[in-house]
């Protein structure tokens, strides 16, 4: 069964979006909650999560606004390749935390699993929409 390389970017696209605004309202609103529920102990930065946050925030608007060109694949690449370049980079600093500072928690791991997620996803879409 073939599948249908449309309908799995309409999947990646939607399933990022809503990511991005889980992530990024808790983090912009209250990243402290974030912090308290899944029991991150060392390092605690509110003021970065909360740069962070609003990148995500912005990232979701661009998302948003390009939800109804996703037919024209030649207006939407560049973002797709950007969103995989950004799972790869949080991926090599999630990896670094847990080598360098000892930061393996609850959080690290959901965001590991969820960035791998979109890594092989977007890297699938991009492979079959070039061929």
């Amino acid at each position: 069964m073939a599948l249908d390389i449309d309908k799995e970017l309409k999947i990646f696209w939607i399933t990022g979006m809503i990511v991005l605004i889980i992530y990024g309202l808790w983090f912009f609103i209250s990243y402290e909650s974030y912090h308290a529920v899944l029991g991150q102990a060392g390092y605690f930065d509110p003021v970065m999560a909360r740069l962070v946050a609003a990148m995500f925030i912005a990232w979701l608007i661009v998302m948003i606004r390009l939800y109804k060109k996703l037919d024209n694949w030649e207006k939407i690449e560049e973002w797709v390749l950007f969103g995989v370049m950004v799972q790869i980079l949080m991926i090599i600093v999630q990896i670094m935390g847990i080598a360098m500072y000892n930061i393996l928690n609850a959080g690290t791991i959901i965001a590991i699993i969820i960035n791998i997620f979109f890594t092989i996803l977007g890297i699938h879409i991009i492979i079959q929409k070039r061929k």
